[in-house]
């Protein structure tokens, strides 16, 4: 009965008011209105989809309620405010022509942008709003994939739920795959049955690359890391950037000789490069690694030599070996206070301590015939040096005098001035075109200062060419000590002037009642 014309809106009509039977006189009976126009079978279902009862349209908000929750996402509760009255598979029929200007009179690329906000479970409650809704969530090339327990009963039905996903999406084309997975509790782990969800992790990269992705991301917040295994390496011609967190990463996986337009490279937050010897990339152009673990007997070599950005940063383990990179611009390194290559007897890293595992192991782990980091650095513009005082990495590299015949801006700490300013003499030396010097120190090259000003009598170490360039040292510190001034006098003998920071420390709380500090 959907389909029949309204017949009611083709009769005539008579007007007839009230009291005008009993005293009217006779009157000719009034001809009948024209007939309307012929509707056409489109306007003719359109018209009668207004009038249908409020039952229905009670019964259809309420069901599209319930599938389309809005509280689930910011772009679901836009989803929902096209809700119109009629049947499930016609939720917009019932607007009337002058009202058609909602969300589904927007083109599909568009509605498709829409979509590529939503995580892949919401995307997919959309194909039951209309039959043009049914299928556009298989054409977003954004796949987002988000793993929690208070969203998934368990990782099971996680996993299913994704390979049905891959399965009825197709290889249609993908621009980028978001797959991250928030921590668990001890308690959702045994309810789970020991269970996890990073099972077909590889299995969703592999089809994501036949559906040539772009941009790869994974994320693991979990206390344990996703585990790659050894196998095939990537091999994609249109991947061009990977973002990688708590990832247990595998020798094999970080060859990306076969992705030549590989550009950008992300390691984050406890990635594991324990079992990893190289890292190979002819093609990307920025390298972070931020907060990861390297292997404890052996360096990792890297080589990139088209890097014009690198961040290695509050990584443990050996540091990494890194080549040539003549392309580059601007590098950052700071090892973790734990890093192995760390000495408490020896100014350079050569105690005789047969128990101090960062001397010790440290022939074993290379052949100590050449840099091991500051090689790889001597084509940068812009430098950040920063290390604890028992680091001695950067001061057992300053052994080979690497040229820094680029370098235009240098920030070091405290490290740099031990052992009578030779190694900050060393780099002033080895850099001809320096024009921006910053050094930071902390309360830490207090006890230095001290500690040496008792051991070391030996006149302090000055460079024999300094850079013409480098006309202002600015010295950052929180208080004018011993050791500050030390720095002060010693940069004045090199006619550069200095200026002295004082950072500000935060406000102390007092409590006025007792009238001590908090």
């Amino acid at each position: 009965m959907e389909f029949l014309l309204p017949f009611y809106n083709i009769l005539p009509v008579y007007p007839i008011r009230a009291g005008l039977l009993e005293d009217a006189a006779p009157r000719l009976p009034t001809p009948p209105p024209a007939t309307p126009p012929q509707k056409s079978p489109v306007e003719a279902l359109r018209s009668s989809a207004a009038p249908r009862r409020a039952e229905d349209r009670r019964e259809v908000e309420a069901a599209t309620q319930r599938l389309v929750k809005p509280g689930d996402h910011p772009i679901s509760s836009c989803l929902c405010v096209a809700q119109c009255p009629g049947y499930a598979r016609h939720l917009f029929d019932g607007m009337s022509p002058s009202e058609e200007c909602g969300i589904d009179d927007l083109p599909d690329e568009l509605l498709q942008q829409i979509l590529s906000l939503l995580s892949a479970d919401e995307a997919v409650k959309t194909c039951v709003l209309s039959r043009r809704w049914r299928h556009l969530w298989k054409s977003t090339d954004i796949l987002r994939v988000a793993y929690s327990t208070d969203r998934w009963k368990s990782s099971d039905e996680f996993k299913k739920f994704v390979n049905h996903l891959v399965l009825l999406r197709g290889i249609s084309p993908l621009r980028e795959l978001d797959l991250r997975f928030n921590a668990r509790r001890y308690e959702d782990v045994v309810h789970d049955g020991g269970s996890d969800p990073y099972q077909c992790v590889m299995l969703w990269v592999m089809y994501a690359v036949m559906c040539r992705v772009q941009v790869l991301k994974i994320h693991n917040l979990d206390q344990i890391d996703i585990e790659v295994y050894k196998g095939m390496p990537l091999v994609s011609p249109h991947l061009t950037k990977i973002e990688l967190s708590g990832i247990e990463l595998k020798n094999c996986f970080l060859n990306f000789s076969s992705c030549p337009a590989l550009k950008e490279l992300y390691f984050t937050k406890n990635c594991g490069f324990d079992s990893v010897y190289e890292i190979l990339s002819r093609s990307i152009q920025c390298l972070h690694i931020f907060h990861c673990r390297f292997g404890e007997y052996h360096r990792t070599d890297i080589y990139a030599p088209s890097l014009v950005t690198l961040l290695l940063e509050g990584f443990c383990g050996r540091t990494p070996f890194l080549g040539r990179m003549p392309s580059l611009v601007e590098a950052s390194v700071r090892p973790h206070q734990d890093c192995d290559d760390s000495c408490s007897n020896s100014y350079s890293g050569n105690c005789e301590d047969e128990y101090c595992d960062g001397c010790h192991c440290r022939y074993e782990v290379s052949d100590d015939s050449e840099s091991v980091l500051l090689g790889g650095l001597t084509e940068a513009e812009n430098l950040k040096l920063i290390a604890g005082p028992n680091i001695f990495i950067f001061r057992s590299d300053l052994r080979w005098c690497p040229l820094f015949s680029k370098l235009k801006c240098l920030l070091l700490n405290e490290w740099c001035l031990a052992s009578n300013f030779s190694a900050l003499a060393c780099i002033l030396e080895h850099s001809p075109v320096l024009r921006k010097l910053t050094l930071k120190i902390s309360k830490e090259y207090k006890s230095m200062v001290e500690l040496e000003t008792e051991e070391n009598d030996n006149p302090l170490w000055k460079p024999a060419a300094i850079s013409e360039h480098l006309k202002v040292v600015k010295v950052h510190c929180k208080e004018v000590d011993e050791g500050v001034y030390k720095i002060g006098k010693w940069l004045s003998t090199l006619d550069k002037k200095v200026i002295i920071k004082q950072r500000k420390q935060p406000p102390k709380l007092f409590c006025l009642e007792e009238g001590n500090i908090c």
